[in-house]
């Protein structure tokens, strides 16, 4: 009853924002969520990557960019961690044996509950961790140091991105009906064990995230398949648009629907920190 209580109070606080829907209306989700993906046209040659066709997730206002909100702690692995969202592809979409990847995209932003801003900079150096398969052409021939590159995961920090730019997510299955990819990966976020001493998700155990700071972490991705086209020679599919997903470590409901607002509503509140430069070929993108 009491959380239904509360979805029902922040569908109306923001019912009249038009970037909302019947949809997941705040950070703090109360069970497992999924993102489903379309690929229009199915399994076609130059067919493109779909993100929420049914309008169920907020809509950055000046990118037009999804924002999937998630709650840490709603995962066995500790109270920074999350394997939500999940990704859903329907059978037929993707064909059998065609690859689901992520690739990371800019660096790491803070929502700041005190300064109630998006910040280009974490309070204490936190990062956010995700970690995709190994690709299985690393699993076949390639050596214990790339293994372990995939194995340790892809990091979002102030300053950009560690380890791999793009990792794959989950292989489709030979399928004709039902989910064809439904895969649930751990994103979690590292903070201070002690001065100077990060934490490491992925070292197993509850106490090794550390204590990063109460607040909302945003990171982007963007979704794609490697799988070539019928001449070799190109990739068969588009890329999906970037996707903003945030991270919410310790904030309620109302205070969740401020930062939201703040990428739904621009001009509600400002981002006052400075951009950083770009580096190699991230693309940086503001919050």
């Amino acid at each position: 009853m009491y959380k239904y209580f509360f979805k029902f109070s922040f569908f109306l606080l923001l019912a009249t924002n038009s970037n909302y829907v019947l949809g997941i209306q705040t950070c703090n989700d109360f069970g497992h969520f999924d993102l489903v993906v379309d690929v229009e046209p199915p399994g076609a040659d130059g067919a493109i990557f779909l993100i929420d066709t049914n309008g169920e997730f907020p809509v950055d206002s000046v990118t037009g960019k999804t924002i999937v909100p998630a709650d840490l702690g709603d995962f066995a692995g500790g109270p920074h961690k999350t394997d939500d969202p999940g990704w859903v592809v329907k059978a037929g979409d993707l064909l059998g044996g065609e690859l689901l990847w992520f690739r990371a995209i800019g660096s790491l932003k803070f929502w700041d509950p005190t300064k109630q801003r998006w910040m280009n900079k974490t309070p204490n150096g936190e990062r956010v961790r995700y970690t995709g398969i190994i690709p299985p052409e690393i699993i076949l021939n390639g050596s214990s140091e790339e293994i372990a590159f995939y194995s340790a995961g892809t990091i979002w920090s102030d300053l950009g991105i560690d380890g791999p730019l793009e990792a794959p997510i989950e292989e489709a299955a030979n399928i004709i009906s039902g989910d064809t990819i439904h895969a649930h990966l751990d994103f979690c976020i590292e903070g201070e064990i002690s001065e100077g001493v990060m934490g490491d998700c992925t070292i197993p155990g509850v106490g090794h995230t550390g204590s990063p700071s109460i607040g909302i972490y945003m990171i982007e991705i963007q979704l794609f398949s490697n799988q070539l086209g019928p001449a070799g020679v190109r990739q068969k599919y588009i890329d999906s648009e970037p996707i903003k997903i945030i991270l919410n470590n310790g904030l309620i409901n109302n205070d969740c629907a401020v930062a939201i607002n703040a990428l739904t509503n621009p001009d509600l509140i400002q981002d006052d920190s400075s951009p950083l430069p770009s580096s190699g070929i991230l693309i940086m993108t503001g919050p």
